[in-house]
């Protein structure tokens, strides 16, 4: 009698303990996988696994899988907000860097063309014994390796027209002197001042608001 007692209590102590666990399990499942699983129970079992499958990727996606499939530590990823910061800060930077480039190809170009102040005028002449406006401009700009053209009239439609009269130095400004159209060319200063092989002064320095070039001026072009 007192081992059936005993066999008795054991079985009912043992029932409840499987309720309470089956309950914990139920109430900590998802309301998703919950249902899912529910219908997975009553699909066919061909359907079952894509069913479960299913749920638990749309309850719990797995963030960076992507980046994980290839061996990418997706904790060392830019959140998009970072990738556009970062990728303004390359464009900056890119920016940047070209104008730091033509500031001292500027300044390069300017120092070159004033080591030869004082160079006299040769008409066709390309070298520091003697340049003419165009050879001039050639010669200097080849110091820095640029070959550009020969004549003012090439070099003129070699350029790039400067809107808004926005120059800087280097650029190259142009005149109409003794012939129709660009015939004569300078390398800009800034300040409203160009050098230039003049042919009564040799390499000098002239202004823009000078009479004689004020009504002679065409325009100025950039080739760098």
């Amino acid at each position: 009698m007192f081992r059936f007692l005993v066999t008795g209590a054991c079985t009912v102590l043992l029932t409840a303990t499987s309720f309470a666990i089956g309950g914990a399990a139920e109430t900590a499942l998802p309301p998703a996988v919950t249902v899912a699983t529910a219908a997975a129970d009553a699909a066919p079992a061909s359907q079952a696994t894509s069913v479960r499958a299913a749920t638990i990727e749309a309850v719990a996606p797995t963030a960076g899988a992507d980046l994980a499939m290839w061996g990418v530590d997706p904790s060392t990823q830019a959140t998009p907000a970072e990738s556009r910061l970062s990728g303004s800060r390359l464009v900056r930077r890119f920016a940047d860097g070209i104008i730091n480039r033509s500031a001292q190809l500027a300044v390069t170009l300017t120092r070159n063309a004033m080591r030869f102040l004082g160079v006299p005028y040769v008409f066709g002449g390309t070298s520091s014994s003697g340049f003419d406006c165009s050879g001039y401009v050639q010669h200097v700009f080849a110091m820095l390796g640029y070959h550009i053209p020969r004549t003012a009239d090439a070099q003129y439609y070699a350029g790039k027209r400067i809107a808004g009269g926005a120059m800087v130095p280097g650029d190259l400004v142009f005149f109409q002197t003794y012939a129709s159209g660009p015939s004569h060319v300078g390398i800009y200063l800034g300040n409203d001042r160009f050098v230039h092989a003049s042919s009564s002064r040799g390499v000098t320095v002239s202004s823009l608001h000078e009479s004689y070039w004020s009504a002679r001026y065409l325009g100025a072009k950039r080739l760098i």
